[in-house]
């Protein structure tokens, strides 16, 4: 280990001051007698064992600690407990007093369901905006056919009535002139005068009818679906502000100040007014619904009109017949008395207003469903849903039920291990609100110590080493259960590793937050060769030490395994049995001289 090996290099370095002094003597002796060999100390490598221990310090602490917090609204009761206090698992360290408890959350338990009424109240209005515009959207494409089968009913008798007064007058045509051999004069007279009166009728009948369809008509269909419109959008305005005016009342519910409460009134005026523009503009609507315009007839234009039936329908059952009975049917035709052939339509023109109309009031109610089917929804949109939602959970936060808080206020607090009151800032008497933070507990049955290590320690210690831990007067086991893997700087700025040593069986002895000092168990090597630390020198090409070979100082370099206090693990350079020079002294590489065994003082060649 590099730390031990810079403190043996200063052993080494004192051991050669001693020697320099010792040298000297010798030095003073060889002067006494030349020829003789300097004799040097010398150590022998040996198999034995090596344990590699780091030592460091720590402070003592726990891997385990639990900050307890209120779980109501009360008053402390009792607090059995103060900071620095040891506590065991299981003991009761708070009672809470419930009495306010109980009457708040009964409170909040009333407002809570009146919040989900609201809440399911405004979802239900929602739904049932978004149904309505839904069947109307459905509703559209239904009316549009009826409308489509219906133009084709109408256009239908027109035709037939077209076609019943060409054949009328083709056949008082054919008719007088049958006659005319008879009665030529007068029958021409008559016949003329009859067909200009009947080409007067029919011009006075066709004005009339095209200024009911260009004009009265139309504009009776535009002026209905205008209002009818206007009825759809104040029934959209109304539901609108209705929907604003159940939002501000929950919200008012929920926080009745000032400022919610003008919101209230403000939201229930103009729902107010909303709900009148709307009756408003349906009366409106339906008293003109009542006014439909009368379609002129050919018999509003003659002085007498025979009444022939046709064999057509009225036009109850138009939405289905779609005019095949008209085209299937005959036509009757009467004769005035004199003799003039006319056709008789009232029924068709009967048919065909009753069609007109019923085809207004489709083209009125495919306008009001375009408008409902159109307009802005109603119904709550995906943001206002999830408002509600919170709503009902802030509700829900809010009025935990009674009975589950007096159960939490009257269980109190309870140790969930053995531990020491670390942090306590409370008092009995004290009023505590839910959250707030009570005090913590440190688990001694989980107690470690924080040290810190040389940043040369990281190859060295390991997680799962066993360590001795001394913490006064007790020694404990542990074990390494965490290492840093950045070094950084202590308070002197020298870079330090810190490490975590679990104690393995802490006591009732554990103090938190002493210091401790620790062994660390890094590693071991057995019947390996050593040799004594103080033998083994450290130069920039690595580790080496002093042999005699031939008789001369010869340096050796060797490589180094593990070290303890006292010896280092050679793993090369050095063999079992091999000697080595204790202290080089003043004497350097390739000198003579004679080995003395370090036990004995002998000659090591003896």
């Amino acid at each position: 280990m590099k730390k031990k090996r810079s403190k043996k290099k200063i052993i080494i370095g004192a051991a050669v001051v001693l020697v320099v002094a010792g040298g000297v003597t010798v030095a003073g002796q060889r002067n006494s007698t030349e020829n003789q060999i300097p004799q040097v100390q010398v150590v022998t490598a040996e198999k034995g064992d090596v344990e590699e221990i780091v030592d460091a310090t720590g402070t003592v602490g726990s891997e385990e600690e639990k900050t307890y917090y209120s779980p109501v609204n009360a008053e402390l009761k009792t607090v059995s407990f103060s900071q620095g206090d040891v506590v065991k698992k299981g003991t009761k360290l708070i009672e809470f007093n419930t009495e306010d408890l109980e009457k708040d959350n009964r409170k909040a338990e009333l407002n809570l369901k009146s919040t989900k009424y609201d809440t399911k109240d405004t979802r239900n209005k929602s739904d049932k905006a978004e149904k309505k515009q839904k069947d109307a959207k459905k509703n559209v494409q239904e009316l549009e056919k009826k409308i489509k089968d219906k133009k084709a009913y109408v256009s239908s008798l027109k035709s037939q009535i077209s076609t019943a007064q060409r054949e009328a007058a083709a056949q008082a045509s054919a008719q007088a002139a049958a006659q005319a051999q008879a009665q030529q004069q007068e029958a021409q007279a008559k016949a003329q005068a009859e067909a200009k009166k009947q080409e007067e009728i029919q011009s006075k009948y066709q004005a009339a009818l095209y200024t009911y369809k260009t004009e009265t008509l139309p504009q009776y269909q535009q002026q209905l679906s205008d209002l009818n419109a206007q009825y759809n959008q104040a029934q959209s305005d109304y539901n609108q502000a209705d929907t604003t005016y159940q939002m501000a009342f929950a919200t008012w519910q929920a926080d009745p100040s000032d400022e919610n409460t003008q919101a209230l009134d403000n939201a229930e005026a103009a729902r107010t007014q909303a709900q009148l523009a709307m009756q408003q503009a349906q009366q409106t609507y339906n008293d003109l619904k009542q006014q439909t315009p009368k379609m002129p007839v050919l018999s509003d234009f003659t002085e007498s009109s025979a009444d022939y039936s046709w064999g057509i329908s009225d036009g109850s059952d138009a939405d289905d017949s779609d005019g095949e009975e008209f085209y299937s049917s005959g036509y009757d035709y009467g004769g005035s008395d004199d003799g003039t052939v006319t056709a008789d339509t009232s029924a068709l023109e009967s048919a065909l207003e009753t069609a007109s109309n019923e085809l207004a009031e489709l083209q009125s109610d495919l306008a009001s469903e375009k408008a409902i089917a159109e307009a802005d929804s109603t119904s709550l949109t995906k943001e206002e849903k999830e408002k509600l939602k919170v709503t009902d959970n802030l509700s829900e936060l809010d009025a935990k039920s009674a009975e589950e808080l007096v159960k939490e206020g009257k269980k109190g607090i309870t140790a969930e291990f053995n531990g020491i009151i670390s942090k306590a800032d409370i008092k009995q008497g004290a009023a505590v609100t839910q959250g707030m933070e009570l005090f913590t507990i440190e688990n001694t049955d989980k107690a470690s110590v924080d040290v810190t290590l040389s940043k040369y320690d990281y190859n060295t210690v390991k997680e799962g080493q066993s360590v001795e831990i001394t913490l006064g007067d007790n020694t404990y086991q542990g074990t390494v259960t965490k290492m840093s893997h950045i070094a950084v700087q202590n308070e002197k700025g020298t870079p330090v590793i810190s490490a975590t040593v679990s104690i393995d069986d802490p006591d009732e002895d554990i103090f938190l937050g002493v210091d401790a000092k620790v062994k660390i168990y890094a590693s071991s090597a057995k019947n390996v060769v050593t040799l004594p630390v103080e033998v083994v020198n450290i130069g920039k090409e690595g580790s080496f030490c002093y042999v005699i070979e031939d008789g001369l100082v010869t340096k050796r370099n060797i490589t180094t395994g593990i070290s303890s206090e006292d010896y280092v693990e050679i793993t090369d350079g050095i063999k079992e049995g091999e000697e080595v020079i204790a202290d080089l002294g003043d004497y350097t590489e390739g000198m003579e001289v004679q080995a003395v065994s370090e036990q004995t003082g002998e000659d090591a060649n003896e």
